[in-house]
């Protein structure tokens, strides 16, 4: 059974692994300075002692917030992990004040995209060029 924590300098090399798996696009060390900013935004999933899943959000502008990354191992995917982050992200930036929450997705990443359709995001604009290959993002946005 798996359950949530804010994250811990300790989980730094399991979020890290786990980042390079599914995303190949951010600095590691983020990981570091988004705990040293927005540390009351960055949980993890953990089951076993292993961390399974991650999620950072902040408040970009006030009212606003960003959900910077979600991720889980392949192998929890479809148990609920990734839901139950997204709801939590969200529920830490309402609480914070926050009335809408947006989030980037890959283009092609018509999986990602669905799971957040059915959790109450919507398609907002597009980003040409956003991610480093030179892919485009689809920004999406949820009232929260």
């Amino acid at each position: 059974m798996f359950f949530f924590r804010l994250f811990q300098p300790k989980d730094f090399n399991s979020v890290i692994e786990l980042e390079s798996r599914i995303f190949h696009e951010h600095d590691p060390y983020i990981y570091m300075e988004m705990y040293e900013k927005v540390s009351s935004g960055f949980y993890v999933a953990v089951d076993a002692g292993e961390v399974i899943g991650y999620t950072v959000g902040y408040i970009s502008v006030p009212g606003k917030g960003r959900i910077f990354t979600l991720a889980v191992k392949e192998a929890y995917r479809g148990r609920g992990v990734g839901t139950q982050l997204i709801n939590k992200i969200c529920d830490v930036l309402n609480e914070k004040g926050v009335s809408v929450a947006s989030l980037e997705v890959r283009m092609n990443n018509i999986p990602a995209q669905h799971f957040y359709l059915r959790r109450g995001f919507v398609p907002a604009w597009v980003e040409r060029g956003y991610y480093t290959d030179g892919e485009d993002a689809l920004v999406m946005k949820k009232e929260l």
